[in-house]
Formats: structure tokens, sequence, C-alpha cells
């Protein structure tokens, strides 16, 4: 293996893109990740993504915005995706990746990580919580969908 982790070239987008769709094919989701490539290009001022290339083929992906916590006081990375491919798990990939992500966005002040993790999701589970992640059950994530972000806008919610 000659793994290198490094930042995503423009033309590996689509390759990325395709991983976050495996990524809900694995949790086993119905839903289907409107993620492009060249969605993930427009991003770019957005979104930081970090690959692991083994030999030249990418065989998982971190993808990463910068957040900020008022009860903190902080700035830290969010991750939206960490994905490795079936067939390159258990080779410390993903820590790779995440650990590549973070060291980008602690050199731009970030102080802490938070994630989500799907709960079918007992690989991930367990990968965070070797790492020192703290499950924070007290939290629920609310989300206000496209076509009701549309109404809500409008003022007819």
């Amino acid at each position: 293996m000659s793994l290198a982790v490094r930042p995503m070239r423009p033309d590996e987008a689509e390759a990325v893109a395709g991983m976050v769709r495996g990524l809900a094919e694995h949790i086993g989701t119905d839903f289907v990740p409107a993620l492009t490539g060249g969605k993930l290009r427009a991003a770019s001022d957005l979104i930081d993504v970090v690959v692991a290339d083994d030999g030249g083929a990418l065989i998982g992906a971190c993808l990463g915005l910068m957040t900020f916590s008022t009860w903190r006081g902080a700035r830290g990375l969010y991750v939206v995706d960490l994905f490795v491919l079936p067939e390159a798990r258990g080779r410390n990939v993903g820590l790779a990746l995440l650990r590549c992500s973070a060291r980008r966005f602690a050199a731009r002040g970030a102080a802490f990580i938070k994630l989500e993790v799907d709960e079918t999701n007992t690989g991930a589970e367990r990968f965070y919580a070797r790492l020192g992640f703290t499950k924070k059950a007290e939290d629920r994530l609310h989300i206000l969908e496209q076509d009701r972000l549309e109404k809500f806008l409008g003022g007819t919610t």
C-alpha cells in the first residue's frame, strides 16, 4: 500500500461524489445523495475535501466544513462525510483521512470536531468512540428541507 492522503483535485470530484453515494448504500438508506462532481466543484469555496490515494486509485474521502460554536466560542471542523471503500477498511485509511482533515482545519483555527453518524452505522459509532468522540444523546438534528424552506422564505408557513 502506497497511501497518500491529500487534497482532492478538481478532476477527482466525480469519484468523490460516487463515494458519497456509496456511503448511502453502505448504511442502507433509500435516499440517493444529489451530490455530483459539478456540485462538489461549485462548492469548493465552502467544503474542503481530502482523499486517500492508494497508488493512483482513490479509496476514501473526507469532506469537511468550517463551523463555529457559540457555546465553545471557537471554530471547529464539521465532518460532512467520511467514507472508505469496503475493500480498504481495516487499514487505518479513515483515521488518516480524518487526521489530515483535522490538521488542515486546525491550521485555520479549529478547536473541535463535530459530526453526525447514522444510527444504523454501528461500525462508524465504534470507530469514533475509539478515537475519543462522545455521543451527545441530548442533541437532536432538525432540518428544514428545500421545499419547506421555500415556503418558510415565502412566509407561507
